[in-house]
């Protein structure tokens, strides 16, 4: 009856929409800039490039899509992808064991079948214990602009994306060459050292970046005190090298990423019932991840454009606990890694002014070779796995702009799967976009899609087996299924300085993984239960009067269950909310900002125990930057956080009965050098024109007191 009402209700200020006569049109992106931004890149803050697949608006998408700019991630100081994530409205992150380094496992609308990808390129983890994104690697000060795409959207997509997908470009070079460098410390031994160098060359762009990271964290429990085994360090590099051909009319693209991570174990990894042993500093994890994407894109003419590209992701993930004073005859070593190849192709067709067909074929292929040895005085066990999957898919998509008011999208993947069969994966949206009723400057848009997706297990969960954990491999494991919709509606007013957004979700999922454990062997597999089921509702509201003062607040309710046991589903709490606040009251000279996130309580993992939750969190922050001087093009800035502003116990996570928290209070500081003399004309014009507003209010002063 809800869902009626609601539906109803849209249907009825849609149509008092209508009826009032259209006086002035959308003010969509011109053409040009949509054909520049296809091939080289460089969309503007309204734009979107869901996966490579088109070219959008957020203002105008029928997918509910959140956008995040290089300038929002800037204003933060360069956060966490975390802390950037949770800002957008139904999505959550859970943080195995409550520190950097360890499982970040991201969450939209309930669930964590997410798709991560990097410039089009699969991102999440081949050896994953799970499908969906995991973004303990990954860094912010070299993205770009980060997508959150929600809901199933399966034929866009893929498999593997029913809650939705999170697609990151990296940075590339424009302009004449500049260089960063940036230093940072704080407490519990946070120690950051970058540097990078992009710009353009005649007909190539480069951006290089190298970053190194280390914490010794502040993670507490609470029965065992603080952890001290609990550092992180990583090192990475990204390289992105883009060359221009055809007369500017294709480009070639090459873009290399390397990240070499070690974590320490503090508690986990098999040492959970071995209290003596929960600071030894012989347990650790080491994960190297190597990404390498070719692509080539070419606009053959206003009609036809097409790309083509190859992608590798491989990983490496080991994990140690080795014998020590405590235990010198137990040694548990797990060693994996994982490969993905992908082939993608997709052709545009710009069949009229109104109406874009896209035609794709993608090919994935994932291999496993896993070994893990265990001995805990009572025999040595070991195991080994090497495994493949190959996946063909090939999709139909049409886009349909009628005169920017209606906007009409839908198409079908075609998924073959060596291991789980043929699927087809349709989806549908469509938007109104009309101007509010009798309000001048405000306008209205109705929203809705409905699709369809499959996630596949991983090859983790199908072969591996631990017997030392008492976790078995299940190769009968089927896909999942799932069918879900959604309808919004977003309201602007003040020429969009303000805007309203509310919306419902509803997800059903058939054969729906889940991670059991049977009650008398205690032997834990991941298994397929019948269904499973994800509603909820998503609010938001954006206030940006000037270019100085931005806030955005979200908030979402999300219901879970699992149909077998009638319990939530694990680490999805029912009320998210989030605020940021982003203030400048001198324009290129000082930047505030400040963030909230906060959950409502949640079950803390799968099984029939329905205490087995968690508190919820409260997490705040407040930060600074400074720009102390420029010189010829130098920018010397100062910038400051305080991270966990309210000093919270916030619970991360919780095994058993003990409970893992994150750090309280803690504050980073940092220097930043940039040489950008782009950015050294804008702030000489801007002094300029303030020079030149000075002088005409002191003249209009002067002719007043004539």
């Amino acid at each position: 009856m809800k869902k009626r009402n609601l539906l109803a209700a849209m249907m009825l200020l849609c149509m008092a929409n209508c009826a009032y006569a259209i006086e002035d049109a959308y003010d969509s992106s011109s053409d040009s800039d949509i054909d520049s931004a296809r091939i080289f890149g460089g969309l503007k803050k309204n734009q979107i490039n869901t996966l490579d697949n088109y070219i959008d608006s957020t203002t105008n998408s029928s997918i509910d899509i959140d956008k995040f700019t290089r300038e929002d991630i800037e204003k933060q100081n360069t956060p966490s992808l975390g802390d950037i994530l949770q800002q957008s409205a139904g999505v959550v992150v859970n943080t195995n064991n409550g520190s950097e380094g360890n499982v970040s496992k991201v969450r939209i609308r309930g669930t964590d079948r997410v798709k991560l990808t990097i410039d089009g390129i699969r991102a999440d983890r081949t050896t994953g214990t799970s499908p969906g994104a995991e973004i303990q690697f990954l860094d912010t000060d070299d993205i770009e602009a980060i997508e959150v795409i929600k809901g199933p959207q399966g034929n866009v997509l893929g498999t593997n994306a029913s809650g939705g997908a999170i697609n990151m470009q990296t940075r590339r070079g424009h302009g004449p060459f500049k260089f960063e460098l940036g230093s940072d410390m704080g407490t519990h031994g946070m120690f950051k050292e970058r540097a990078a160098i992009m710009g353009e060359a005649h007909k190539l762009d480069y951006y290089l970046s190298t970053t190194y990271y280390k914490t010794s964290e502040g993670m507490r429990t609470s029965d065992l005190g603080r952890l001290y085994n609990d550092g992180y360090r990583n090192f990475h590099v990204v390289a992105n090298l883009g060359y221009k051909l055809f007369d500017d009319k294709a480009e070639v693209r090459n873009i290399f990423r390397f990240s070499n991570a070690k974590k320490g174990l503090a508690y986990g990894y098999g040492d959970g019932w071995m209290i003596p042993n929960y600071n030894d500093p012989n347990n650790y994890a080491r994960n190297i991840d190597i990404m390498e994407n070719l692509s080539f894109k070419h606009a053959v003419n206003d009609l036809y454009d097409y790309s083509v590209r190859f992608g590798l992701y491989h990983n490496r993930n080991q994990n140690y606990l080795l014998p020590d004073s405590y235990y010198p005859n137990m040694e548990d070593i797990s060693k994996n890694n994982g490969t993905r190849l992908n082939f993608m192709t997709q052709h545009n067709l710009n069949l009229t002014d109104w109406n874009k067909l896209s035609i794709g074929y993608n090919l994935e292929n994932e291999y496993i070779d896993s070994h893990s040895y265990s001995d805990y005085g009572y025999g040595a066990t070991t195991y080994k796995i090497k495994d493949s999957t190959l996946q063909n898919d090939v999709y139909i998509n049409d886009a349909i702009n009628i005169k920017d008011i209606f906007f009409l999208r839908g198409g079908v993947r075609y998924i073959h799967n060596d291991a789980f069969g043929n699927y087809l994966t349709p989806n549908g949206s469509a938007a109104v976009v009309l101007p509010t009723f009798k309000i001048p400057g405000a306008k209205t848009k109705f929203r809705g899609s409905w699709g369809q997706s499959v996630n596949n297990p991983t090859l983790y969960q199908r072969f591996a087996n631990v017997p030392a954990w008492n976790f078995f491999a299940n190769p009968d494991l089927d896909a999942e299924k799932l069918t879900g919709w959604d309808a919004g509606i977003e309201q602007t007013f003040w020429d969009e300085r303000i805007k309203l957004d509310f919306g419902y979700f509803n997800s059903d999922y058939k054969n729906y993984i889940a991670y059991t454990t049977d009650p008398v062997t205690w032997a834990s597999k991941y298994d397929n239960i019948d269904r499973a089921k994800i509603y909820g509702y998503e609010g938001k509201f954006i206030f940006e009067p000037n270019d100085i003062f931005k806030f955005v607040m979200s908030y979402t309710y999300t219901s879970t269950e699992d149909k077998s046991t009638g319990l939530d589903l694990p680490q999805a709490p029912n009320n998210t909310y989030s605020a940021t606040v982003y203030y400048t009251p001198f324009r290129d000279r000082w930047d505030l900002y400040a963030g909230l996130v906060t959950t409502s309580s949640r079950r803390a993992s799968g099984g029939t125990d329905p205490n087995n939750r968690v508190k919820g969190v409260v997490d705040a922050k407040i930060g600074t930057k400074l720009r102390l001087f420029s010189y010829k093009g130098f920018h010397f800035y100062l910038k400051a956080d305080i991270l966990n502003l309210f000093n919270q116990r916030n619970c991360t996570y919780r095994e058993g009965n003990t409970f893992f928290y994150s750090p309280r209070i803690h504050t980073r500081v940092g220097v930043f050098l940039e040489y950008d003399t782009d950015k050294q004309k804008k702030l000489d014009e801007q002094k300029q024109i303030r020079m030149e507003q000075k002088k005409k209010k002191e003249i209009k002063k002067k002719q007043e007191n004539l």
